[in-house]
């Protein structure tokens, strides 16, 4: 073989290479348009997301320095300091309100944008969200949220909506009729077994896995763990489907509006509080629930009764004392739930029916109606002869609602303490024992009024005898506890391949549905470049006269960033990229054909070089490695044929 074709086919091919990468360097060594800060915590995929957002940026020519703050520390940036121009957060909760007023309202408690109505279009979309709460009927709010989300959008641009996680739940193949959706207290009474499944040891009982729940008494409950074992025992006053619109199927089977702040609801009949069990110091080993004396049962503050189950009718003065114990700070740490009801009351003629009056913003001179009462009532129903007392202390709700029988310390009283952790309702289970880091252990109570929440159908009762909720706090150990046979329900968020292995597998059924979270990045709308005084600079270009400069440049920001790339090779494109500053879950209320910032080059630079920036050069870097491809491939040849 000769060796000078070689060595000059090697000096071409190294030339070529050398002129690609000397091409590329040269872009990068370019003087970016702006320099930008983009923050957020640790944990989890936000720093990620941050880089991948800094290198998508870097191809129209905008440098972004990302850093990673501790959660404490990311707290005050983002509430004090106020120093970055971009960052990632994720919004979770608060599904049942659409808008969320807290996060875009100038003075809402998460406004981390610098929002205000001194921004173009900041006054109108403030006006449209206080419009929003006083609009009762469902079409009219929608069609007025729609306008809002467009707006937002397409006008101010206070985020870039990355994405809402999806959530996995694992079940054996013979658990029928479970609703991940509903979860498992309302999916209960239409659920069945076909058979057993690998490793399971009886047909009447369910096994779960939590962490260890703190405090079964829901106006002091602040997780998830406890709310799971709470529900199972409570019902709600209202019903609400999963799609955050009530229903008629719970306690409350009706209501009527007698003018737009003024309602009667009627609660069913023949309901009766479960006996008031005291499983404080039970086990394993106690006697059955059934063999409890009345004498052993707990007695209520408010004239020393207790619950046998049959004896304590379900009325419309709990419900009013559910309403008023949560409105009224005496008791409760969370009256703003509550303080747009202005009077509540049993209705004078039927001790089934109550009435509402409502105050959608109590600091001012006018009754305002508030739409987002339908996503205050579905609260736990309270046992009003158990928890409230005689006591002539007259007490004023959040919303002005005079009252008594609350008083200061009551908390401390021997049935609040024993309701923290032994607390019964009118549900389908009763509390049999509970052993900390060990396992909650909840008994079918055979005298639920038996009337389905997803549906209405009556008559109806949970398939199992027991649920069984072991404190399985490592999700790695649950899922093995469940493929072992010994869980019939496991999550499978953190399990991508395994949950791939089950969707395969004919012995597990997979589920899954959208989660009511949020995540975007976020803008620091005071900041230069981004906007600024740049807020307030209207565009000249013929069809963008309504767009500030500000806005055109986080316009050519959000086209930039491919958010599908991200996705896919994140999450394996299974998280929904979402459109809006509304939950993807809020399906009625989300405004699917706004405006969408989906990847696209070419606008992005359309809206560079329309706020006044130049255009970075476009990278042939294609070019010339194809070039130097094609010249790879040739020299691969020629040494072949040489060979």
């Amino acid at each position: 073989m000769k060796k000078k074709p070689i060595i000059f086919a090697i000096f071409i091919l190294s030339s070529l290479i050398v002129m690609s990468a000397f091409n590329a360097n040269t872009l990068q060594a370019q003087e970016p348009i702006a320099n930008l800060t983009f923050k957020t915590n640790g944990g989890g995929v936000r720093p990620d997301y941050g880089l991948y957002i800094a290198q998508y940026l870097r191809d129209i020519g905008i440098e972004v320095e990302v850093k990673v703050e501790e959660w404490v520390v990311f707290l005050g940036t983002l509430f004090l300091t106020h120093n970055y121009d971009l960052g990632v957060v994720t919004l979770t909760g608060g599904g049942a309100t659409p808008g969320a007023r807290d996060v875009w309202m100038e003075d809402g408690s998460l406004n981390i944008f610098g929002l205000g109505p001194d921004l173009p279009y900041g006054n109108q979309s403030e006006i449209m969200q206080d419009l929003s709460v006083t609009l009762v009927d469902p079409v009219e709010r929608q069609a007025l949220l729609y306008d809002w989300q467009q707006l937002m959008m397409d006008k101010i641009i206070p985020i870039l909506p990355l994405y809402s996680s999806r959530s996995y739940v694992g079940l054996w193949a013979n658990t029928l009729g479970y609703d991940s959706r509903w979860g498992l207290s309302d999916s209960l009474p239409y659920m069945s077994y076909a058979g057993y499944h690998d490793g399971q040891d009886s047909l009447d009982e369910y096994n779960d896995a939590d962490a260890n729940w703190k405090e079964l008494n829901p106006l002091f409950s602040d997780d998830a763990s406890s709310s799971f074992i709470y529900g199972l025992m409570m019902e709600p006053i209202v019903q609400m489907n999963p799609d955050y619109a009530p229903l008629k199927t719970g306690l409350v089977y009706d209501w009527d509006q007698i003018d737009e702040t003024h309602y009667q609801f009627w609660m069913m009949d023949d309901i009766y509080w479960n006996p008031s069990y005291n499983s404080t110091d039970r086990d394993a080993n106690s006697d059955p629930l059934a063999d409890i004396p009345t004498g052993e049962l707990m007695v209520g503050l408010k004239n020393g009764e207790y619950s046998d189950g049959t004896n304590q009718q379900v009325t419309a003065k709990d419900a009013v004392f559910t309403y008023v114990a949560w409105a009224n700070k005496v008791i409760s740490e969370s009256t703003s739930y509550h303080e747009w009801i202005s009077d509540i009351y049993v209705d004078p003629l039927d001790e089934l029916s109550f009435h509402v009056h409502i105050d959608g913003d109590p600091d001012s001179v006018e009754i305002e109606p508030f739409a987002d009462m339908w996503a205050m009532l579905p609260w736990y129903v309270l046992p009003e002869f158990f928890l409230n007392s005689t006591d002539p202390t007259v007490t004023y709700t959040e919303g002005g609602v005079e009252t008594t029988g609350l008083y200061a310390n009551m908390i401390l009283t021997d049935q609040w303490v024993a309701f923290s952790t032994s607390a019964f309702g009118c549900g389908k289970y009763s509390l049999d024992y509970s052993i900390k880091s060990s396992v909650t252990v909840m008994e079918r109570w055979d005298g639920w009024y038996g009337k389905g929440a997803i549906d209405g159908t009556t008559g109806m009762t949970p398939f199992v005898k027991n649920i069984n909720v072991r404190v399985i706090p490592d999700s790695s150990a649950a899922l093995a506890e469940f493929k072992a046979g010994k869980l019939d329900v496991v999550g499978l968020g953190e399990f991508p391949a395994e949950r791939k292995q089950m969707q395969a597998d004919a012995k597990f059924q997979v589920q899954t549905y959208v989660g009511s979270s949020l995540t975007f990045m976020f803008y620091n709308l005071r900041r230069p470049f981004i906007g600024g005084v740049d807020n307030f600079d209207y565009l000249s270009e013929s069809g963008k006269e309504e767009y500030t400069v500000g806005v055109a440049v986080r316009k050519a920001i959000n086209y930039a960033i491919n958010r599908d790339e991200i996705n896919a090779v994140i999450h394996d494109g299974e998280y929904q990229v979402a459109h809006s500053v509304v939950y993807p879950s809020q399906a009625y209320f989300y405004f699917n054909d706004i405006v969408k910032y989906n990847y696209d080059i070419d606008a992005s630079f359309e809206w560079l070089e329309a706020a006044g920036y130049p255009i970075p050069e476009r990278t042939p870097f294609p070019v010339f490695g194809i070039i130097a491809a094609i010249g790879a491939a040739a020299f691969i040849a020629f040494f072949r044929k040489r060979k």
